[in-house]
Protein backbone atom coordinates (compact mmCIF):
# COMPACT_ATOMS: atom_id res chain seq x y z
CA UNK A 1 0.00 0.00 0.00
CA UNK A 2 2.76 2.27 0.98
CA UNK A 3 4.65 1.53 -1.93
CA UNK A 4 1.67 2.35 -4.29
CA UNK A 5 0.82 5.57 -2.94
CA UNK A 6 4.87 6.46 -3.11
CA UNK A 7 3.98 6.02 -7.18
CA UNK A 8 1.54 8.38 -7.37
CA UNK A 9 2.09 11.94 -8.60
CA UNK A 10 1.41 14.95 -6.69
CA UNK A 11 -2.50 15.51 -8.18
CA UNK A 12 -3.01 12.25 -8.09
CA UNK A 13 -1.87 12.27 -4.40
CA UNK A 14 -4.99 15.42 -4.02
CA UNK A 15 -6.72 14.04 -5.90
CA UNK A 16 -7.16 10.96 -3.23
CA UNK A 17 -7.25 12.56 -0.83
CA UNK A 18 -10.04 14.94 -1.91
CA UNK A 19 -11.99 12.13 -2.52
CA UNK A 20 -11.40 10.69 1.27
CA UNK A 21 -11.88 13.94 2.46
CA UNK A 22 -15.43 14.70 0.27
CA UNK A 23 -16.74 11.32 1.84
CA UNK A 24 -15.74 11.64 5.64
CA UNK A 25 -17.16 15.03 5.83
CA UNK A 26 -21.17 13.46 4.78
CA UNK A 27 -20.17 10.84 7.69
CA UNK A 28 -18.77 13.58 9.73
CA UNK A 29 -21.62 15.82 9.09
CA UNK A 30 -24.33 13.45 10.61
CA UNK A 31 -21.96 13.04 13.49
CA UNK A 32 -22.67 16.46 14.06
CA UNK A 33 -26.59 15.72 13.51
CA UNK A 34 -26.41 13.47 16.37
CA UNK A 35 -24.46 15.67 18.70
CA UNK A 36 -27.35 17.75 18.69
CA UNK A 37 -29.20 15.15 20.52
CA UNK A 38 -27.44 16.69 23.66
CA UNK A 39 -27.71 13.49 25.75
CA UNK A 40 -25.53 14.19 29.38
CA UNK A 41 -25.86 10.68 31.62
CA UNK A 42 -25.45 7.09 30.58
CA UNK A 43 -26.42 4.62 33.15
CA UNK A 44 -25.57 1.66 33.90
CA UNK A 45 -27.86 -0.36 32.24
CA UNK A 46 -27.88 1.55 29.40
CA UNK A 47 -24.60 -0.76 28.30
CA UNK A 48 -24.94 -2.53 25.14
CA UNK A 49 -21.98 -4.89 24.08
CA UNK A 50 -21.25 -5.95 20.52
CA UNK A 51 -18.31 -7.49 18.71
CA UNK A 52 -15.53 -4.96 18.44
CA UNK A 53 -14.79 -6.10 14.91
CA UNK A 54 -18.63 -4.61 14.42
CA UNK A 55 -17.07 -1.29 14.93
CA UNK A 56 -13.30 -2.14 13.99
CA UNK A 57 -12.31 -2.85 10.49
CA UNK A 58 -10.21 -5.49 12.10
CA UNK A 59 -10.92 -8.96 13.21
CA UNK A 60 -10.58 -8.92 17.18
CA UNK A 61 -11.65 -12.83 18.54
CA UNK A 62 -12.19 -12.72 21.99
CA UNK A 63 -13.09 -9.03 22.15
CA UNK A 64 -16.13 -7.23 23.35
CA UNK A 65 -17.01 -3.25 22.90
CA UNK A 66 -19.38 -1.46 24.36
CA UNK A 67 -19.74 2.54 23.54
CA UNK A 68 -20.74 4.44 26.34
CA UNK A 69 -19.86 8.17 25.60
CA UNK A 70 -19.50 9.41 21.84
CA UNK A 71 -20.66 11.83 19.49
CA UNK A 72 -22.56 9.29 17.31
CA UNK A 73 -24.08 8.03 20.58
CA UNK A 74 -26.29 11.50 20.85
CA UNK A 75 -23.54 13.05 23.12
CA UNK A 76 -21.80 17.16 21.98
CA UNK A 77 -18.62 16.15 22.66
CA UNK A 78 -15.67 16.84 20.76
CA UNK A 79 -12.19 15.85 22.60
CA UNK A 80 -12.74 12.20 23.85
CA UNK A 81 -15.07 9.35 24.05
CA UNK A 82 -15.62 6.61 26.23
CA UNK A 83 -15.98 3.02 25.92
CA UNK A 84 -15.77 -0.45 27.94
CA UNK A 85 -14.11 -2.83 26.52
CA UNK A 86 -14.09 -7.11 27.75
CA UNK A 87 -11.03 -9.37 26.26
CA UNK A 88 -12.34 -12.93 26.93
CA UNK A 89 -10.19 -15.30 29.34
CA UNK A 90 -7.72 -18.06 28.52
CA UNK A 91 -4.68 -15.85 26.89
CA UNK A 92 -6.28 -13.84 24.29
CA UNK A 93 -4.38 -11.81 22.78
CA UNK A 94 -4.69 -7.94 22.05
CA UNK A 95 -5.05 -6.74 18.63
CA UNK A 96 -2.22 -4.56 18.87
CA UNK A 97 -3.08 -0.63 17.39
CA UNK A 98 -2.27 2.96 17.58
CA UNK A 99 -4.69 5.99 18.44
CA UNK A 100 -4.49 9.35 20.42
CA UNK A 101 -3.68 9.26 23.82
CA UNK A 102 -5.89 7.07 25.99
CA UNK A 103 -6.40 6.37 29.99
CA UNK A 104 -7.79 2.87 30.76
CA UNK A 105 -9.40 1.98 34.53
CA UNK A 106 -9.25 -1.78 34.45
CA UNK A 107 -12.49 -3.14 36.27
CA UNK A 108 -12.33 -6.80 36.43
CA UNK A 109 -9.74 -9.69 35.93
CA UNK A 110 -5.63 -8.94 34.91
CA UNK A 111 -3.63 -8.85 32.70
CA UNK A 112 -0.54 -7.37 30.69
CA UNK A 113 -0.37 -3.88 29.09
CA UNK A 114 2.25 -3.92 25.80
CA UNK A 115 3.29 -0.63 25.23
CA UNK A 116 5.90 -0.43 22.56
CA UNK A 117 8.58 -2.77 23.67
CA UNK A 118 7.44 -2.69 27.37
CA UNK A 119 4.99 -4.61 29.73
CA UNK A 120 3.29 -3.82 32.08
CA UNK A 121 1.43 -6.20 34.48
CA UNK A 122 -2.42 -4.50 35.28
CA UNK A 123 -5.19 -5.84 37.88
CA UNK A 124 -8.85 -4.41 38.75
CA UNK A 125 -8.01 -0.90 40.41
CA UNK A 126 -5.04 0.31 38.39
CA UNK A 127 -4.65 3.13 35.69
CA UNK A 128 -2.55 2.84 32.36
CA UNK A 129 -2.06 5.74 30.22
CA UNK A 130 -1.72 4.85 26.49
CA UNK A 131 0.86 7.49 24.36
CA UNK A 132 -0.55 8.81 21.26
CA UNK A 133 0.92 6.77 18.47
CA UNK A 134 2.27 4.01 20.03
CA UNK A 135 2.05 0.82 18.89
CA UNK A 136 0.24 -1.15 22.11
CA UNK A 137 -2.27 -3.98 22.94
CA UNK A 138 -3.70 -5.77 26.11
CA UNK A 139 -3.44 -9.25 26.76
CA UNK A 140 -5.48 -10.93 29.35
CA UNK A 141 -3.44 -13.59 30.90
CA UNK A 142 -5.97 -14.79 33.12
CA UNK A 143 -9.00 -17.32 32.86
CA UNK A 144 -11.56 -15.26 33.47
CA UNK A 145 -12.49 -12.18 31.07
CA UNK A 146 -11.17 -9.10 31.80
CA UNK A 147 -12.61 -5.57 31.34
CA UNK A 148 -11.62 -1.85 31.25
CA UNK A 149 -13.07 1.28 30.75
CA UNK A 150 -11.28 3.70 28.84
CA UNK A 151 -11.08 7.48 27.97
CA UNK A 152 -10.31 7.94 24.71
CA UNK A 153 -9.22 11.08 22.34
CA UNK A 154 -11.61 10.96 19.72
CA UNK A 155 -9.97 9.49 16.06
CA UNK A 156 -9.06 12.09 14.04
CA UNK A 157 -8.20 15.20 15.91
CA UNK A 158 -4.98 16.33 17.14
CA UNK A 159 -2.58 17.05 20.32
CA UNK A 160 -2.71 20.29 20.98
CA UNK A 161 0.59 20.89 20.95
CA UNK A 162 1.13 25.10 21.57
CA UNK A 163 3.67 26.96 20.27
CA UNK A 164 4.32 29.77 23.16
CA UNK A 165 5.62 32.94 22.87
CA UNK A 166 9.16 33.52 24.90
CA UNK A 167 11.54 36.02 25.67
CA UNK A 168 14.87 35.79 26.83
CA UNK A 169 15.18 35.84 30.58
CA UNK A 170 17.84 38.87 30.50
CA UNK A 171 14.88 40.70 28.29
CA UNK A 172 12.26 40.10 31.47
CA UNK A 173 15.15 41.60 34.06
CA UNK A 174 13.31 44.48 36.05
CA UNK A 175 9.74 43.40 34.69
CA UNK A 176 6.67 42.56 37.13
CA UNK A 177 6.64 39.41 38.90
CA UNK A 178 4.24 37.19 38.08
CA UNK A 179 1.89 37.74 41.15
CA UNK A 180 2.40 41.61 40.50
CA UNK A 181 1.85 41.06 37.17
CA UNK A 182 -1.93 38.94 37.38
CA UNK A 183 -3.14 41.45 39.91
CA UNK A 184 -2.16 44.56 37.64
CA UNK A 185 -4.67 42.97 35.18
CA UNK A 186 -6.89 42.38 37.35
CA UNK A 187 -7.43 46.25 38.35
CA UNK A 188 -7.15 47.16 34.27
CA UNK A 189 -9.51 47.40 32.18
CA UNK A 190 -8.94 45.57 28.97
CA UNK A 191 -11.61 47.37 27.16
CA UNK A 192 -9.98 50.73 28.20
CA UNK A 193 -6.55 49.83 26.99
CA UNK A 194 -4.95 50.81 23.95
CA UNK A 195 -3.87 48.93 21.51
CA UNK A 196 -0.34 48.75 22.53
CA UNK A 197 -1.14 47.94 26.24
CA UNK A 198 -3.58 45.24 25.13
CA UNK A 199 -0.78 43.61 22.80
CA UNK A 200 2.36 43.79 25.29
CA UNK A 201 0.11 42.38 28.45
CA UNK A 202 -1.23 39.55 26.05
CA UNK A 203 2.66 38.64 24.97
CA UNK A 204 3.36 38.61 28.95
CA UNK A 205 1.22 36.48 29.45
CA UNK A 206 2.17 34.25 26.39
CA UNK A 207 5.61 34.22 28.03
CA UNK A 208 4.78 33.27 31.32
CA UNK A 209 2.72 30.31 29.77
CA UNK A 210 5.34 29.37 27.35
CA UNK A 211 7.89 29.23 30.71
CA UNK A 212 5.25 27.00 32.45
CA UNK A 213 5.03 24.88 29.48
CA UNK A 214 8.76 24.59 29.11
CA UNK A 215 8.58 22.58 32.95
CA UNK A 216 5.23 20.76 31.68
CA UNK A 217 7.43 19.39 28.52
CA UNK A 218 10.76 18.56 30.83
CA UNK A 219 8.21 16.77 33.24
CA UNK A 220 6.70 14.40 30.25
CA UNK A 221 9.84 13.04 29.76
CA UNK A 222 9.22 10.86 32.58
CA UNK A 223 7.08 8.97 30.34
CA UNK A 224 5.05 7.25 33.05
CA UNK A 225 2.26 4.98 32.25
CA UNK A 226 1.02 2.85 35.33
CA UNK A 227 -1.36 4.42 38.30
CA UNK A 228 -1.56 1.11 40.26
CA UNK A 229 -4.72 0.68 43.18
CA UNK A 230 -2.76 1.44 46.22
CA UNK A 231 -1.46 5.01 45.34
CA UNK A 232 -4.94 6.33 44.33
CA UNK A 233 -6.46 7.90 47.46
CA UNK A 234 -9.84 6.39 48.76
CA UNK A 235 -10.22 7.55 52.50
CA UNK A 236 -12.33 11.00 53.13
CA UNK A 237 -9.85 13.50 53.93
CA UNK A 238 -11.58 17.02 54.01
CA UNK A 239 -15.09 18.27 52.86
CA UNK A 240 -14.42 18.10 48.91
CA UNK A 241 -11.20 15.88 48.07
CA UNK A 242 -10.00 15.79 44.43
CA UNK A 243 -6.68 14.21 43.50
CA UNK A 244 -4.94 14.02 40.19
CA UNK A 245 -4.02 11.08 39.15
CA UNK A 246 -2.68 11.23 35.45
CA UNK A 247 -1.72 14.62 33.85
CA UNK A 248 1.51 16.18 32.66
CA UNK A 249 2.95 17.70 35.46
CA UNK A 250 2.98 14.35 37.00
CA UNK A 251 5.38 12.91 34.12
CA UNK A 252 2.41 11.55 32.00
CA UNK A 253 3.25 12.71 28.01
CA UNK A 254 -0.54 13.36 27.71
CA UNK A 255 -1.91 16.06 25.92
CA UNK A 256 -5.34 16.32 25.41
CA UNK A 257 -7.27 14.82 28.79
CA UNK A 258 -6.20 14.43 32.49
CA UNK A 259 -7.67 12.05 34.96
CA UNK A 260 -8.62 12.73 38.50
CA UNK A 261 -10.71 11.00 41.12
CA UNK A 262 -13.36 13.10 43.79
CA UNK A 263 -14.13 12.44 46.58
CA UNK A 264 -17.66 14.02 48.24
CA UNK A 265 -18.20 13.06 52.16
CA UNK A 266 -21.53 12.04 53.08
CA UNK A 267 -24.09 15.09 53.15
CA UNK A 268 -21.75 17.48 51.33
CA UNK A 269 -22.50 19.06 48.32
CA UNK A 270 -19.64 20.99 46.03
CA UNK A 271 -21.30 24.64 46.83
CA UNK A 272 -19.84 26.69 43.99
CA UNK A 273 -20.78 25.48 40.34
CA UNK A 274 -18.03 25.82 38.13
CA UNK A 275 -17.25 25.18 34.31
CA UNK A 276 -13.97 23.62 32.64
CA UNK A 277 -13.67 21.92 28.73
CA UNK A 278 -15.40 18.60 27.99
CA UNK A 279 -15.64 16.17 31.03
CA UNK A 280 -16.89 12.73 32.13
CA UNK A 281 -17.31 11.68 35.26
CA UNK A 282 -17.42 8.13 35.85
CA UNK A 283 -19.02 6.95 39.49
CA UNK A 284 -17.07 4.36 41.14
CA UNK A 285 -19.17 3.92 44.95
CA UNK A 286 -22.09 5.91 46.27
CA UNK A 287 -24.80 7.85 44.71
CA UNK A 288 -26.15 11.58 44.50
CA UNK A 289 -26.97 14.36 42.47
CA UNK A 290 -25.30 15.73 39.10
CA UNK A 291 -26.76 19.58 38.35
CA UNK A 292 -25.10 20.98 35.31
CA UNK A 293 -26.95 24.14 34.64
CA UNK A 294 -30.68 23.58 35.94
CA UNK A 295 -30.79 20.07 35.49
CA UNK A 296 -30.41 17.80 38.07
CA UNK A 297 -29.86 13.71 37.44
CA UNK A 298 -29.82 11.24 40.31
CA UNK A 299 -26.55 9.22 39.33
CA UNK A 300 -25.25 5.86 41.25
CA UNK A 301 -22.36 3.49 40.69
CA UNK A 302 -21.48 2.61 37.26
CA UNK A 303 -23.29 5.60 36.11
CA UNK A 304 -21.58 7.84 33.36
CA UNK A 305 -22.07 11.81 32.99
CA UNK A 306 -20.92 13.98 30.20
CA UNK A 307 -20.54 17.38 30.79
CA UNK A 308 -20.38 19.68 28.15
CA UNK A 309 -17.71 22.44 27.88
CA UNK A 310 -18.25 25.78 29.38
CA UNK A 311 -21.49 24.54 31.42
CA UNK A 312 -21.97 25.41 35.25
CA UNK A 313 -21.83 22.60 37.18
CA UNK A 314 -21.93 20.91 40.64
CA UNK A 315 -21.83 17.61 42.92
CA UNK A 316 -24.89 17.01 45.74
CA UNK A 317 -24.53 13.86 47.79
CA UNK A 318 -27.22 13.83 50.37
CA UNK A 319 -26.83 10.67 51.28
CA UNK A 320 -24.80 8.78 54.40
CA UNK A 321 -21.97 7.59 52.37
CA UNK A 322 -18.83 8.89 50.77
CA UNK A 323 -19.64 9.73 46.44
CA UNK A 324 -16.46 8.92 44.73
CA UNK A 325 -16.10 9.44 40.99
CA UNK A 326 -13.11 9.57 37.96
CA UNK A 327 -13.55 12.81 36.61
CA UNK A 328 -11.72 12.72 33.09
CA UNK A 329 -11.85 16.08 31.46
CA UNK A 330 -10.29 18.04 28.57
CA UNK A 331 -6.48 19.31 29.49
CA UNK A 332 -7.11 23.27 30.83
CA UNK A 333 -5.87 25.43 28.36
CA UNK A 334 -6.71 23.05 25.07
CA UNK A 335 -9.71 23.86 22.13
CA UNK A 336 -12.78 22.26 21.59
CA UNK A 337 -11.46 20.12 17.93
CA UNK A 338 -14.01 20.76 15.65
CA UNK A 339 -12.65 20.11 11.74
CA UNK A 340 -12.78 21.53 8.71
CA UNK A 341 -13.58 19.30 5.53
CA UNK A 342 -13.31 19.61 1.70
CA UNK A 343 -16.41 19.46 0.59
CA UNK A 344 -16.66 19.25 -3.40
CA UNK A 345 -17.25 18.00 -6.67
CA UNK A 346 -15.35 14.51 -7.80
Amino acid sequence: MTEYLHSLTASELTERRNMLLDKFSGVDREFDKRRKENRLIAKKNDLRWEAASAVHPTQQEGHRLARIISPELGFNIHTFRVFRRQIGGGGVEGAFHTHGDAVKYYLKGEGKEIIDQDEYVVKAGDLAYIPANIWHGTENTGHEPMEFIAFHQIPGTHLPVPASWQYEVSDMEGSQGLREFVASVQKDDPASMDSATLYSKRQHFLHELGVLDDEYNRRRQQKRYVVRQSEIPWDVLGNDQSTLLIGPELGFNIHTIQVSIRIIPAQHSISAAHSHGEAVHYFLTGRGSQVIEKETLDVETGDLVFVPAGVQHKIINPYNEPLRFLVAEQLPGTYLQIPTFWNGAI
